[in-house]
C-alpha cells in the first residue's frame, strides 16, 4: 500500500511539475510581444517545440495587438472550443476605451460560439457546434452550494477576469458550454448570452399583457429586450436618441419609438399610461443619463430594471427610493437554454442586428467600427 501510494504521490508531481512548465510557457507564448528576453533566458528550447500553435487578439496597456499564443491545454472535465464568431459588446468597448477597469493584458470577448474541438467530456463529441456562459464558478462557496453560480463569490468571467474567445481556440469546463441545435449559426449563437440577460429581466419584471413597458436605449441589448417582452404580449415602447437604431426598431415591427432628441417624450410616455408613468422601465442605455431618465418617468411603486454595464459611477438618493416605494433589479445573467430555444424557433430577429463583420486580424479595425454610435452589433470572425 505505502510503495503505491509513493508512486502515486511520484505520478501527481510529475503533471503538477508538466502543468507549471506549460503556464509558464503559456505566459512567454502569450506576451510574446515582450517575450524576447525571457527566450534568452533559456525558455526558447520549450517554444521551439511549435507550442506557439494560435493567435490572439490580446488587449495591453498599449491598445490591441494581435499575438501569437499557445493553444490552451485540455484540462480534465475541460472542452476545447475551436472559436468562430465572437460578438463585440457595450462592455468590450469600455474595457477597451478604460472605463472599465480589469487586469491587462486580457483576451476580450465573452459573446461568442463555435465548434469543440477536443473534449475531455466522452458525452460532448468534437464537431459539436456550441456557445458557452461567462462565468466560471468555484463550485465551492456558499452561492455554488446553494444552487446559484451565477452569484458565485470567486468566480472568473471570460473575457473580463480570465481570457475570452477573441482567439483561434478557448478551452472552458464542459458544464458550461451548451449545444447549438440545428439552424443556429455561430453568428446567432453570439447573441445567447444578451439575450438570456434579456429574458432573466423579464422573469424579474414580467409586464401583463398589453401593458406599456418602456426601453430606454435602442441599440442591440435594448432591441433584444424589446423582442423579449413584446413576445412576451408586452406593449413595447422604445426611447433613444439613436435615429439609426430607431428606424431598425420599426423595422422588427416596433411602432412606438420616441427620438429623445426631437421630442418631448416623457409627456408622450405619461398620456400612454394615464399620467402616472410606466409601471416597468427597463434601463439599457449605456450610461448613467438612463438611469436618471428611468427614475424621472417610472410610476412610484414601479420597477426600474437596470441593464447597463459601462464603469461609471451614479449617485441615487435613497430617501427617494423608499418615499416612492420603487424597485430597482440588476440582472447580467439568464437561462442560456431558453435563449438558445427562442432563437432556433426564429422568436428573435438577430441578423438584422448584425451592423458589419470583420476577421480577427482587423480586431483593431473593428473595435474602432463599433464604437460608432450608429452601429448596433459588430462581429468578428475567425
Amino acid at each position: 500500500m505505502y510503495h503505491q501510494l509513493k508512486i502515486d504521490i511520484t505520478q501527481l508531481s510529475l503533471l503538477l511539475l508538466n502543468y507549471y512548465i506549460f503556464k509558464i510557457v503559456h505566459i512567454v507564448c502569450k506576451y510574446s510581444f515582450v517575450s524576447k528576453g525571457l527566450l534568452d533566458m533559456g525558455f526558447k528550447g520549450l517554444l521551439d517545440e511549435g507550442e506557439c500553435k494560435m493567435q490572439s487578439l490580446i488587449l495591453t496597456a498599449d491598445g490591441l495587438q494581435l499575438a501569437d499564443t499557445p493553444m490552451p491545454p485540455l484540462m480534465p472535465g475541460d472542452v476545447r472550443i475551436e472559436v468562430r464568431s465572437v460578438g463585440i459588446c457595450g462592455t468590450d468597448l469600455a474595457i477597451w476605451k478604460g472605463d472599465f477597469e480589469v487586469e491587462l493584458p486580457l483576451v476580450l470577448g465573452h459573446e461568442f460560439a463555435g465548434v469543440i474541438h477536443e473534449s475531455s467530456d466522452p458525452d460532448i463529441e468534437p464537431g459539436t457546434l456550441v456557445t458557452c456562459d461567462i462565468d466560471i464558478s468555484c463550485g465551492r462557496c456558499w452561492y455554488c452550494r446553494s444552487g446559484a453560480r451565477q452569484n458565485c463569490a470567486n468566480k472568473e468571467i471570460l473575457g473580463i477576469t480570465r481570457d475570452g474567445g477573441l482567439s483561434e481556440y478557448v478551452c472552458v469546463p464542459a458544464d458550461i458550454i451548451h449545444p447549438l441545435p440545428y439552424g443556429v449559426s455561430t453568428s446567432d449563437a453570439t447573441f445567447a448570452e444578451p439575450l438570456a440577460s434579456s429574458i432573466k429581466t423579464h422573469q424579474q419584471a414580467p409586464a401583463d399583457d398589453d401593458e406599456p413597458i418602456v426601453i430606454l436605449g435602442s441599440g442591440k441589448l435594448a432591441l433584444l429586450l424589446a423582442q423579449v417582452y413584446d413576445a412576451n404580449g408586452a406593449d413595447v415602447h422604445i426611447v433613444g436618441r439613436n435615429r439609426w437604431q430607431l428606424g431598425l426598431a420599426k423595422q422588427l415591427g416596433f411602432q412606438h419609438t420616441y427620438d429623445t432628441i426631437e421630442n418631448d417624450w416623457k409627456s408622450d410616455i405619461l398620456k400612454i399610461t394615464h399620467g402616472v408613468g410606466p409601471r416597468i422601465v427597463v434601463e439599457a442605455t449605456g450610461n448613467t443619463d438612463g438611469i436618471s431618465m428611468a427614475l424621472d418617468v417610472v410610476r412610484n411603486g414601479g420597477i426600474v430594471a437596470m441593464k447597463s454595464i459601462h464603469g461609471h459611477q451614479f449617485s441615487i438618493n435613497p430617501s427617494t427610493i423608499v418615499a416612492r416605494e420603487l424597485t430597482l433589479y440588476g440582472a447580467s445573467r439568464g437561462p442560456f437554454d431558453q435563449a438558445i430555444n427562442m432563437l432556433s424557433k426564429g422568436r428573435i430577429e438577430v441578423k438584422k442586428l448584425i451592423t458589419k463583420e470583420f476577421k480577427l486580424e482587423d480586431g483593431n479595425k473593428a473595435f474602432e467600427f463599433a464604437s460608432q454610435p450608429s452601429v448596433t452589433k459588430v462581429i468578428v470572425n475567425i
